[in-house]
């Protein structure tokens, strides 16, 4: 094997450091025309030519121009009840924790839903309602109704009005009057027992109660009467929290001291209609309506006959 010699060898050096020379040179200059930052590229749009075949689209064009329904429920055996139906649940479940209270005939009858052929009709044809259906359909709205009007959402009194019969402005049920505080924060109701009427003005405070001007044990001497005053405060554990000014006439002492019971029972759920189930079952929300009996003619009293003589 041949040496080389060492002038060869020079040169094979100087022609390598030529070149890494060159290449270094040739790499900054790139570097330099390069942009810092890198240009946004535009995604190029695909149109379908009608003329190409079905086998050539591709799954993300098809997913793309596939038809979607309106109704999550469309592919169901009726979608429109199902719809429906999910809707209700939804404000069932949404508004579960407010009170509820329990329907009487006369509530039932005033405000009727809209009938079962009604209903159909809303309904597309392809969509079969049985009276099964509608029957769900009635409970779920009685649900919803049974929430207390006081606390009732807005979503649901919409709900409610979609699915309601319309009537007549004259066959309308008035709908029942929610009082509220006024401007000065006073919360003011009337209660009524007998022939006494109490007007109640209550405000939050440190539990004064005056009536007519005196304190409630100047002008109740007994403590049943006073009592009756402030059995609502302690149904809902609230004895020293409100002012209460009262100013009551008619009847006797009893009957002024359980109108302003019932006066104030109102009041307290002006404040919190949360408090109402409770008073309610205190038996503090209804008025007691008994009244003294008629005198009737050939009686000395309502009831009571003269003294029968034979001679």
């Amino acid at each position: 094997m041949s040496l080389l010699k060492p002038s060869s060898c020079v040169q094979g050096c100087r022609s390598l450091r030529r070149l890494f020379s060159s290449t270094v040179v040739r790499s900054q200059e790139t570097l330099e025309e390069r942009p810092l930052v890198p240009q946004k590229v535009r995604p190029a749009t695909h149109t379908i030519s009608r003329s190409l075949p079905y086998t050539q689209i591709s799954n993300a064009e098809m997913e793309r121009l596939r038809v979607v329904p309106a109704l999550k429920t469309f592919f169901g055996g009726n979608p429109y009840h199902d719809s429906v139906m999910s809707r209700l649940n939804r404000l069932l479940e949404k508004h579960h924790r407010l009170p509820r209270r329990v329907l009487d005939e006369r509530e039932a009858k005033e405000i009727s839903f809209i009938s079962s052929a009604e209903y159909k009709s809303r309904a597309n044809s392809g969509s079969r309602i049985r009276p099964v259906h509608y029957k769900e359909f009635v409970q779920a709205l009685q649900k919803l109704r049974s929430i207390e009007p006081e606390l009732m959402p807005h979503d649901v009194i919409q709900t409610l009005d979609e699915f309601t019969k319309k009537t007549s402005d004259e066959k309308k049920v008035a709908q029942s009057f929610v009082k509220t505080l006024d401007e000065f924060g006073r919360a003011n109701t009337v209660g009524k027992r007998k022939d006494a009427v109490a007007n109640i003005s209550m405000v939050r405070g440190e539990g004064l109660i005056l009536v007519n001007g005196k304190k409630m044990t100047e002008y109740f001497t007994r403590t049943l009467d006073t009592g009756k005053l402030v059995y609502p405060f302690q149904v809902v554990a609230q004895e020293s929290e409100y002012n209460v000014f009262i100013t009551c006439s008619g009847g006797g002492v009893s009957g002024q001291a359980e109108a302003c019971m019932y006066g104030i029972a109102k009041a307290l759920v002006v404040f919190n209609p949360l408090l109402k189930p409770r008073l309610r079952k205190a038996g503090l929300m209804t008025r007691d309506n008994r009244i003294v009996e008629r005198k009737k003619p050939g009686k000395l009293k309502a009831r009571k006959s003269p003294t029968w003589v034979k001679r």
